[in-house]
């Protein structure tokens, strides 16, 4: 078994065991080697003695390849015939080689200012020419400069050969034979070594002894992946594809590195991969055929060694290095709390865990975890991109997740739902989202969701129930035509614990912004026809849960036929600086079932104007060094819009087939009606705060593709707007760009029928929102929301941001907010580099109202060359739990990275060697 082995000159080695044998005690010693005969024997390496051959017969033994203990007998033969065997790998058409390129000129010189020392003798139908002294040699070909510098090297050409400086011309042939300090530079790559033997033409050639360095650009993200490996015997097939014997490989840059992968047959290319741009196969722009640059790797018999000691053996390994520089383990953490009990989480990379290689832009991971309180968890994650589909052009991408575990605990949820008893033991979700793109501009989405019960996503994936979109099944296939678009689809509730909509199946036509009477109209159109059901949610079977779920005001169990048509045509005006559009809206809608199952007919009109006029201020003189200004333009839109609308019937007859929530908000809401209204069943929060009321308020009917057909009603508003832009010059002189000094937006919502549309307050919703930018690194933002009726929201934020890259991250921030609910809640996160190895990350969020502490989390990040270091606290008052972490991810593994240490980590290498 080859051992990591750091690099000296005079072909000088040290091994990873000697170096941990000079240091360990006997019993450790013992222990390691006991180990490590599970995984292949152990050699303790010494110093190579060069053969005492005269150099030139060294160089034939090396040319013939016969005799040398270090090449594997399979490969001798075919290295005499000289048509070396590839890897079978290395012939996929999938996998693109650069053919070889014969070296148009070759130019050899002393290094070092030293004399050469230089003779020829004829051999055959060869010219053998011995150099004794170090030498450069430098092959001009079509492929780029190949540098090589040796201490004693052996040249074969052609005879009659007039001398050195005129080798390689005419496609001639040219052979050398290296040996000492070997440095071979090749592209992204450089070897070094102690023997070497090379073809110019064929550029192809075997290594003894080597070490390879070579990086995979910056083809996937802005860092380069840094690759090493050394190896008994290397052997070049074309500029890119080689193949190791004995070899270890790591993507570390310390001498001897803490963890590598050791291999008895090793194969790797660091070519390029033709991609061809969506554009260009969709019938559209011309596609980009840029080659983005790959880092494959395929291994036999691979072990993982961490510290010297092997911690992981298993038969195959393969990746794209340039993809995905983790070595079969994708994550691993632990942790302790009062939720979950003792956790071991580990991810783990599936095409590296059974030998295959990674289609392009495919990641593939199964999680396995332990959760003491809860038992064994199982799942599955699949990330793709295709440009195919069932053979056909068609650029697509899609996810699949999965996880399950066989619970035997009780949810711990917060405040009243500390313990709730489960629904069901075995307990998991299954979710799979897939959007394709076909020519003629055609698009195609699915996407299945399933869930085991009510409260699993909001236990087990927190961040995904109250952000994400809701778990759906559905089927849309839509053709975008220039400014518009057609879809047909339907969908399915597989959750019957939601409420949501089947549509069996459903149409939609759009044209927006159509031209007409030559630009002096636009049309605007939205129409539909489908037989929606909607389903609402199931009552919950704990008795925590059930003892405050009601149904929503619009929430019932019906089904139909739904048709709507909505028409808008703007007549936009330019009068002086003022831009004015005049617009009329009607909509005929017609629904089978309303709230009481009858059948309702809607005619909505609408009419209004719309103005808009820009106005600026600019001054080229002012200057502030304390606020960092070099001129200064204020910029200011007023805008201004009158509506007025009539509807035959009330939004509130009406359930709303397409929902204004997700199903967390929808969840939250029904528990609203006890905590925080103090109701009780069959009753309805008031008007003035259902979600309805608010979407109609905030004037949704006055778009065409409004989000909600159902919300539309009478109405007569105004709205004012006036949108602000401080900018100013900052940069060095010469190289000055514009940026945002400050943003401030306002807007109000003006009802002149004020007792009938907004609960008789003339103002309406008037909002805020504040961005003061005093540098690159430091901002002060601030919004707000205002209604003036009594126990309207009312809420307002403040907040400070600092930013030093690299170094440290800061945010102070306080958030009030009055009416039906009242809080004042302040947060602060800081995240602090104390040196280059050590980070430090706090947050806390205190509320200065009844709810008093709501939780605080910090930890202490250790920074080592191949693996960050965890070890923390949280706690979350809400659940009454604290816990503590404790997390190690090997460093070359780029998942999450940012996370663990608060700011950006990159992965070992990326800024050179730390």
């Amino acid at each position: 078994m080859r051992t990591w082995m750091t690099r000296r000159s005079n072909a000088e080695y040290t091994s990873a065991n000697e170096l941990s044998a000079s240091t360990a005690s006997l019993p450790v010693r013992a222990f390691c080697i006991a180990i490590a005969l599970f995984f292949g024997s152990v050699s303790f390496a010494q110093e190579p003695a060069l053969s005492r051959l005269a150099l030139e017969d060294r160089a034939e033994d090396a040319r013939l390849l016969v005799g040398d203990p270090l090449l594997p007998t399979e490969n001798r033969q075919s290295a005499l015939s000289g048509s070396p065997q590839r890897p079978d790998w290395a012939t996929d058409p999938g996998v693109v080689n650069q053919a070889p390129q014969v070296g148009s000129r070759i130019q050899i010189r002393p290094r070092g200012g030293t004399e050469s020392n230089i003779r020829s003798f004829p051999r055959g139908l060869e010219t053998v020419w011995i150099i004794n002294t170090p030498t450069q040699i430098n092959i001009f070909g079509d492929d780029g400069i190949i540098e090589i510098t040796a201490d004693r090297i052996v040249v074969w050409t052609e005879k009659g050969a007039a001398g050195l400086s005129g080798i390689g011309a005419g496609n001639a042939p040219v052979e050398f034979y290296l040996e000492g300090n070997i440095e071979f530079r090749q592209g992204r790559q450089v070897v070094f070594a102690e023997r070497m033997y090379y073809d110019v033409q064929r550029q192809n050639g075997v290594i003894l002894e080597a070490e390879l360095f070579a990086d995979a650009g910056r083809a996937y993200d802005q860092y380069q992946t840094p690759f090493r490996i050394k190896a008994d015997v290397l052997r070049q097939f074309s500029p890119t594809v080689f193949q190791a014997n004995n070899a270890a490989f790591t993507t570390s840059r310390l001498g001897v590195p803490r963890y590598w992968i050791q291999s008895d047959a090793l194969n790797f290319d660091t070519g390029t991969t033709p991609l061809i741009q969506p554009q260009s196969r969709l019938g559209g722009l011309p596609g980009d055929a840029s080659r983005f640059e790959r880092l494959q790797v395929n291994s036999n018999n691979t072990r993982l060694f961490v510290g010297g000691v092997p911690l992981f053996r298993w038969p195959r390994f393969s990746t794209d290095l340039a993809r995905n520089p983790s070595l079969y383990l994708d994550r691993i953490r632990v942790g302790n709390d009062s939720v979950f009990g003792a956790q071991l989480l580990t991810r783990w990379n599936m095409f590296q865990i059974l030998g295959i290689t990674a289609p392009e832009n495919t990641k593939w991971t199964t999680s396995l975890d332990y959760l003491s309180q809860r038992g064994l968890g199982f799942g599955t994650d699949l990330d793709y991109r295709r440009d195919l589909f069932f053979g056909r052009p068609a650029i697509g991408y899609g996810k699949f997740n999965s996880w399950f575990i066989n619970d035997n605990g009780t949810d711990n949820l917060g405040l009243d739902r500390r313990s709730v008893p489960l629904e069901e033991d075995f307990r998991g979700r299954a979710r799979f989202q897939d959007r394709r793109f076909f020519p003629s501009a055609f698009q195609l989405t699915t996407q299945l969701g399933w869930i085991s019960d009510r409260n699993f996503l909001e236990q087990y994936y927190e961040e995904e129930w109250d952000l994400e979109k809701d778990q759906d099944t559905n089927i849309e296939l839509k053709k975008y035509n220039g400014s518009g678009s057609w879809s047909v689809g339907a969908g399915l509730r597989l959750n019957d614990f939601f409420t949501q909509t089947e549509w069996l199946p459903r149409f939609d036509h759009y044209q927006l912004g159509q031209s007409l009477l030559r630009n002096r109209l636009t049309w605007f159109e939205h129409t539909q026809i489908g037989y929606g059901r909607l389903r609402t949610a199931e009552a919950p079977t704990n008795f925590v849960d059930a003892a405050k779920f009601d149904p929503l005001a619009w929430e019932r169990d019906v089904e139909g036929a739904r048709l709507a048509t909505r028409q808008e045509i703007d007549l936009p005006m330019q009068l002086g600086a003022f831009k004015v559009v005049p617009f009329a809206l009607g909509e005929v809608a017609h629904w089978q079932e309303d709230l009481n199952q009858n059948e309702l007919t809607r005619v909505l009109g609408q009419a209004g104007v719309r103005a808009s006029v820009p106005f600026w201020r600019v001054d080229p003189t002012l200057q502030n060094e304390l606020f960092n200004l070099n001129g200064l333009a204020h910029k200011v839109v007023l805008g201004a819009e009158f509506l007025w609308a009539d509807a035959s019937e009330n939004y509130t007859q009406l359930p709303l087939y397409d929902a204004l929530d997700d199903d967390a908000v929808e969840f939250a809401r029904r528990r609203f009606l006890f905590d925080t209204f103090g109701q009780t069943f069959g009753t309805d929060v008031a008007l003035r705060h259902d979600e309805r009321n608010f979407a109609f308020r905030s004037g949704i009917q006055r778009s065409v593709t409004a989000q909600s057909t159902e919300i539309a009603d009478d109405l007569m508003m105004g709205r004012i707007s006036l949108r602000n832009r401080w900018q100013t010059k900052r940069g060095v002189p010469g190289r000055y760009r514009i940026v945002d000094v400050l943003t401030l937006d306002f807007e109000t919502t003006i009802f002149p029928r004020e007792d009938r549309d907004n609960f008789g307050e003339t103002l309406g919703p008037t909002t805020y929102d504040m961005r003061w930018h005093l540098g690159d690194r430091t901002t002060v933002l601030s919004d707000g929301y205002f209604d003036f009726f009594d126990d309207g929201l009312r809420t307002a934020s403040l907040g400070v941001a600092l930013t030093r890259p690299g170094r440290s991250q800061y945010f102070v921030g306080i958030r009030s907010i009055e009416g039906p609910i009242s809080s004042n809640v302040l947060t602060t996160a800081a995240s602090y580099r104390i040196s280059p190895k050590w980070i430090l990350n706090y947050a806390s969020t205190v509320d200065f109202s009844e709810t008093g502490n709501i939780g605080q989390s910090g930890s202490i990040v250790r920074v080592g060359e191949s693996l960050l270091v965890s070890v923390g606290a949280n706690y979350d008052a809400s659940r009454n739990n604290f816990g503590f972490k404790f997390e190690i991810v090997p460093r070359f593994i780029r998942s999450n990275l940012g996370r663990i240490g608060g700011g950006y980590i990159p992965p070992v290498g990326a800024l050179g060697f730390e």
